[in-house]
């Protein structure tokens, strides 16, 4: 397939390119799943990646995040006069503006009973919307990707003609997760952890029931009661986006000074989660995905996406002498993982061979391995 030229610079290309890939980002949570995905065929020798993100982006820190990642970038306007061999998106909003070429759809993979997508808009109609084009059909080689099979029967009982176009791809979020364990002194190191220090995470998800909303004091607590602790509190970065950077650490500000590192909303959540020994989490997803890797978990309070037989702490008692009933349990971890991926293990491979398919490049050589997190993208990010 003939690509269009990504790039207005007056200098010729090095290298031959025969494919192009977009990848739109709306949100931060959204680029890094897009990231996840883009894994698996950025580093073949003809493929190009080009990043865009669409006007009605969610907050400043998508531009941000993109210069983090070192991504080439092209205006909206221009992405959507362009013509690509495949649109990566982790968002079904406006990619039905976008020209021709064939969409690969990764809806958020929790819950799983729903299709969550930008906050406010119905992920499923935009499904639809992403993959029509005009006379009401879709690119034959547009993807739907979900993490479970349990998404897939929903979508098709929600939407008949989703058939040909969902395929249960399992969750790369948790591959990339369970692949990056072994690097797990480096990731603390990049924390700046001494030796033996144990490390605390405190992660909160978004809206009114997280745990940043509901259990403010839950950090000053934490850091006053365990001065023997790194404590690390990583915020859903959608909670960055709505209420702004100045904002988060103008509220934190006295509980850092006291010690408390806050993960910035650019840096990949996976590091301080592989880096720590216990996590106090809500019903976000990172505390399910702790759960999933065995984590010693309690929770801020209950929370429906984690199994009932994680602990919750009791706010009355002292928070040093609950650290030992954090719990861990193998029964959890695997009903945490069902709940997460119904593939596990297997994302780097299913995506890579749909993406090929796609982009009507079959050979693409040696099986995708799915690669940890890398630190140095987000090694001088920890200073927020």
């Amino acid at each position: 397939m003939a690509t269009r030229s990504w790039t207005r610079a007056p200098l010729e290309r090095t290298r031959a390119v025969r494919r192009v890939v977009l990848a739109v980002a709306h949100t931060v949570a959204s680029g890094q799943r897009v990231l996840d995905a883009l894994s698996v065929i950025e580093s073949e020798p003809e493929v190009q990646v080009v990043f865009t993100s669409p006007p009605d982006k969610v907050g400043s820190g998508v531009d941000q995040f993109l210069r983090r990642a070192a991504a080439l970038t092209i205006p909206w306007h221009d992405a959507i006069g362009g013509r690509f061999d495949l649109v990566v998106t982790a968002s079904s909003r406006t990619v039905g503006d976008l020209g021709g070429g064939p969409v690969l759809l990764l809806p958020d993979s929790a819950p799983r009973r729903a299709f969550p997508d930008v906050p406010g808009y119905d992920g499923l109609t935009g499904i639809k919307q992403a993959l029509a084009r005009p006379g009401g059909t879709a690119h034959p080689l547009s993807v739907v990707g979900l993490a479970h099979h349990e998404q897939h029967r929903l979508l098709r009982d929600r939407w008949s003609g989703a058939a040909r176009h969902a395929i249960v791809i399992g969750d790369m979020g948790f591959d990339r997760l369970a692949a990056s364990m072994r690097l797990r002194e480096r990731y603390r190191s990049v924390l700046g952890v001494d030796a033996g220090r144990p490390v605390l995470l405190v992660s909160s998800g978004r809206g009114p029931q997280s745990l940043f909303a509901r259990a403010p004091g839950l950090l000053d607590r934490l850091v006053t009661e365990l001065p023997d602790h790194l404590v690390v509190c990583q915020l859903h970065p959608d909670v960055w986006d709505v209420h702004g950077r100045r904002q988060i650490l103008a509220w934190t500000a006295d509980v850092r000074q006291a010690g408390l590192v806050v993960v910035p909303p650019d840096a990949d959540w996976r590091i301080p989660l592989v880096a720590a020994d216990r996590v106090i989490g809500d019903n976000g997803p990172v505390t399910a995905y702790a759960v999933a890797i065995g984590k010693p978990v309690a929770l801020a309070r209950a929370a429906p996406l984690v199994p009932p037989t994680v602990r919750v702490l009791d706010p009355s008692r002292p928070l040093r002498d609950q650290l030992d009933e954090f719990t861990s349990p193998l029964g959890a971890a695997r009903a945490a993982t069902d709940r997460l991926t119904s593939v596990p293990h297997r994302a780097a491979t299913v995506l890579r061979a749909t993406c090929g398919r796609a982009m009507r490049l079959p050979d693409l050589g040696t099986p995708s391995v799915c690669r940890p997190v890398p630190v140095d993208r987000f090694s001088t990010s920890w200073s927020a």
